[in-house]
């Protein structure tokens, strides 16, 4: 008898079994956001690491030409994207296109909406990864900073209705182009490491840009579009701008129904979104940011300082 008793003790019984479930189901709820946290760290690693490799091809495109590249091109030529493609390891990829060429047809067009056109590189792995393509061509999440959009298409600071025609951003449009038909010839660049005097460490280059969740893939006029190339339409009232030079006018994850169609910074990292800067460096900024403090951090020669945090 006492042996049976002995034996019958080793199972489990009803109550024990439920208990051990219960305690597993806690310890995989507290180890879930653990894990969850871990890996939006590493996307954010990677997405900074992005930037980190832009800020380097910038420097070697400088290094070799002496300027910095345009912003743009011209209407419908293309951005600096490819520009700065052989210094990204990418000249395969730049050697299908004609830099002199419009992007908005032709073989140039043909290319840009292939899968061979996605750059991995240029992709926040918190937002998307793989091919990505936009009714325009390539997606990207990263675009340059500028002041503020203006109507004659240049990225100008405007406040109390001043509107003086400089140019303060880091990357401007090209100046000198002379366009014929489908091509331009003799662009060069207005800027330089030089022309930028609030220093490097205190000027933003580039920025991920705010794509809203049910709007990945879509139009530029819906806040994504391809970083290929420019264009500009009725530049009176409105300019769809690719991915080349979005303007800093609200805070890093503003959402676009709250304010129409306007271009704006943000991320899907939680609470922060990340900017290079000229020297090359990689801040993050909270999406409480005051908007003057980006209006600051983003032009090149204003000698004013500012607060991130």
């Amino acid at each position: 008898m006492q042996r049976r008793l002995r034996e019958s003790r080793l199972a489990f019984t009803l109550v024990e079994l439920l208990v051990v479930i219960a305690i597993i189901g806690v310890l995989i709820a507290l180890l879930l956001p653990a894990v969850q946290q871990a890996r939006e760290a590493a996307r954010r690693m990677q997405c900074s690491n992005n930037l980190k490799q832009l800020g380097l091809a910038f420097h070697n495109f400088h290094d070799t030409y002496g300027t910095l590249p345009p912003a743009v091109i011209g209407n419908e030529f293309g951005t600096f994207f490819p520009l700065l493609f052989p210094q990204m390891e990418l000249q395969n990829v730049q050697d299908q296109l004609d830099m002199t060429a419009k992007f908005t047809s032709g073989d140039n067009n043909t290319f840009i909406k292939s899968p061979a056109a996605s750059i991995p590189a240029l992709l926040c792995p918190s937002r998307r990864s793989g091919v990505q393509q936009t009714p325009q061509g390539a997606a990207a999440d990263y675009a340059t900073t500028g002041n503020r959009e203006s109507s004659d298409d240049c990225d100008r600071f405007e406040q109390g209705g001043a509107s003086p025609n400089v140019h303060y951003g880091a990357l401007i449009h090209s100046t000198g182009g002379t366009v014929s038909g489908n091509q331009i010839t003799g662009w060069r660049s207005q800027t330089k490491f030089a022309s930028i005097t609030d220093g490097l460490s205190n000027t933003s280059l580039l920025g991920e840009k705010h794509v809203a969740q049910d709007n990945l893939n879509k139009e530029a006029s819906d806040g994504d579009g391809t970083f290929y190339f420019w264009y500009t339409s009725n530049w009176r009232t409105w300019t769809i701008v690719r991915n080349s030079k979005w303007t800093i006018i609200r805070e890093p994850n503003y959402h676009r129904e709250n304010s129409g169609f306007q271009k704006r910074f943000g991320s899907y990292h939680p609470g922060i979104a990340q900017f290079l800067f000229c020297d090359g460096s990689v801040h993050n900024v909270a999406t409480i940011v005051d908007p003057v403090n980006l209006y600051l951090m983003a032009d090149r020669r204003d000698g004013r300082t500012y607060r991130l945090d």
